[in-house]
């Protein structure tokens, strides 16, 4: 499988500079415990709290060009051959919207909306606006690198949709983030550098685009 690397967000609690160092947005484990080293069930749901997300406006292109400074969903049609590249492709989206916002102290959720839903939308931006608050800042940039992925079936209402949701395990690099705190001391560095993430991303049959629905650290903390 190819590997790929981006720079990537850091997504958690500025109260826990060793976990914000991290890029942790740890939040409930994905539907039936499931992670890319077990396939689940074609009776899994998607998340239902993907809709309840704010939707973003502005042109939707597969390319990435476009308005709105070149952040547009991936809009690929789900299927075994190009899921689990769609999923990542978002992810690195994610990334540069994450990245881009944190670095300018910036809390708008127009462009993060088009590619993070429920849990995923709700802890970036509460470390977008923690952030802000105590006026810290974060360089360098995360950098991931796709491990492994695979693309599974839902169900949604009472149809079974076909490689519409997709696992991914990510190697998630902070050796170069830099934090800066607002007495314009460093922040501490976390012990584990780099640690392994699982990562779960969704087609929106209603948004017509894949977005990421969860993030959490493999087992607490993995290194890879």
């Amino acid at each position: 499988m190819k590997t790929m690397k981006t720079k990537y967000m850091i997504t958690a609690s500025t109260a826990a500079l060793a976990l914000l160092l991290a890029g942790c947005s740890q939040t409930t484990e994905p539907e039936g415990g499931t992670s890319p080293s077990t396939k689940p069930a074609a009776s899994a749901s998607v998340d239902s709290s993907a809709s309840s997300s704010p939707v973003a406006s502005g042109s939707v292109s597969e390319s990435g060009s476009g308005e709105s400074n070149g952040f547009e969903p991936v809009t690929t049609k789900p299927g075994p051959d190009v899921s689990v590249d769609a999923a990542f492709e978002t992810m690195k989206r994610l990334v540069a919207v994450g990245n881009k916002q944190m670095e300018a102290g910036d809390t708008s959720t127009e462009d993060l909306a088009k590619f993070a839903v429920g849990d995923k939308f709700a802890s970036t931006m509460k470390t977008l606006n923690g952030l802000k608050k105590e006026k810290a800042t974060a360089k360098g940039g995360v950098e991931v690198e796709e491990i492994s992925g695979y693309s599974s079936s839902v169900i949604e209402g009472k149809k079974e949709l076909e490689d519409h949701v997709v696992y991914l395990e990510v190697c998630n690099d902070t050796s170069n983030v830099e934090i800066t705190l607002a007495n314009g001391k460093p922040g501490e560095k976390p012990e584990l550098l780099r640690a392994i993430l699982d990562v779960r991303a969704q087609y929106d049959t209603e948004l017509g685009r894949w977005v990421i629905a969860k993030t959490e650290f493999k087992d607490g903390g993995v290194p890879c």
